[in-house]
């Protein structure tokens, strides 16, 4: 049960909190709109247009900005504390800087849950609109291609034979190069339907599919069966995964089912199990920013000088960009399993902010040696 002192460290913590996420919230929506600006630049795009961009774009921002502001905002409180004297006060009162802590790891892991339950599927709904507003207004280019739980669906041109169309597959494998029962619906300059085409098996070459037991129904004229056949595309293997919806698109209530839909159409899900993990584990990271920012604060008195501290916790937040960028890269190219490489994160915060706490235990016990 919390008691007073508990309640009160509760309550400094999260108006820090609170005073840093709106002056981070303010930084990257002015930031976010002058990109959008720069991105819309010659493309005579209605003001109204790059705002909303802005607006939809802007809880991905704070998402990815958020062990930011959960570091900075501890440290901040920390310092506040510092300063006023209450830390000293509640120290010599017989309350470590450890039992200190835990109220405040309490906080952000409660935090932490609240932005992956609640906070992220607003994310993923604004993320997906914001990335249809995107292709029709900066990209201004289609997605070639859907996943939907029935099959594949794809539009293409073949421009040897002046005619567009769109492909569905009931499977498919090897990240879209190999399709099972297929069928293509062929359409003239004009909209109008020109034949059909089904398939038991194509395989996805340079600008052509390469396909087998093939029925040809053309609008006028007989039904004609053919072994294999040629049919040229401008697809190319890239322009299917691309057009994939974005592992941000997708909230953690649906992720789970996603990823074993597109492992089944023979995808590979990593970047979709990456962000999931990076979902389940992230109140475990604030929870373990929260503790490295006390074991850099822990000795500090109320006239010390704050400056070192700050420069430590600039160089902390360098070596942890660092390592969480080295374990992405290792999860994303399967180097190492997903899982380890996003749980690694805050278990390697958490030890070093051990290895600071016992700083002087470690120093006394080589100076033995």
């Amino acid at each position: 049960m919390l008691n007073k002192i508990n309640l009160y460290i509760l309550k400094k913590f999260f108006y820090s909190f609170i005073l840093t996420f709106l002056i981070f919230s303010i930084i990257l929506f002015i930031g976010d709109f002058v990109e959008q600006f720069r991105k819309s630049t010659g493309k005579s795009i209605p003001l109204n247009i790059i705002f909303q961009l802005t607006l939809l774009n802007f809880l991905s921002l704070l998402y990815f900005a958020l062990p930011l502001i959960v570091f900075s905002s501890s440290i901040l409180a920390y310092l506040g504390l510092i300063k006023g004297s209450e830390k000293i006060i509640i120290n010599s009162a017989g309350i470590s800087n450890i039992k200190f802590t835990l109220p405040v790891i309490a906080l952000f892991i409660s935090l932490g849950i609240f932005f992956i339950t609640i906070v992220n599927p607003l994310t993923a709904l604004f993320d997906e609109r914001y990335s249809e507003l995107e292709y029709r207004y900066i990209d201004r280019v289609d997605k070639f291609a859907s996943i939907t739980k029935n099959g594949l669906w794809l539009k293409q041109e073949n421009k040897e034979k002046k005619l567009s169309s769109v492909l569905y597959a009931q499977k498919i494998k090897d990240q879209g190069r190999y399709i099972i029962d297929f069928m293509i619906l062929e359409y003239d300059e004009k909209g109008s339907f020109q034949g059909r085409l089904d398939g038991e098996t194509a395989v996805l070459m340079n600008e052509y599919w390469a396909m087998d037991n093939i029925q040809i129904t053309p609008r006028f004229g007989a039904a004609s069966f053919e072994k294999s056949l040629t049919y040229q595309t401008n697809i190319k293997p890239e322009d299917i995964t691309d057009s994939l919806s974005s592992p941000t698109n997708i909230s953690i209530w649906r992720l789970v089912t996603f990823i074993s839909f597109l492992e089944g159409l023979g995808y590979s899900a990593i970047d979709f199990k990456m962000h999931l993990y990076d979902l389940i584990f992230l109140p475990f990271f604030m929870a373990s920013l929260a503790l490295l920012a006390s074991a850099l604060v822990r000795k500090l008195k109320q006239n010390d000088r704050f400056t070192e501290t700050i420069i430590y916790s600039l160089v902390a937040i360098f070596i942890i960009y660092f390592i969480s960028n080295l374990l992405n890269a290792l999860g994303s190219t399967s180097q190492l399993n997903p899982i380890i490489s996003k749980a690694s994160l805050p278990l390697i915060v958490t030890f070093l902010s051990i290895l600071i706490y016992q700083k002087d235990n470690l120093k006394k016990l080589f100076q033995n040696d």
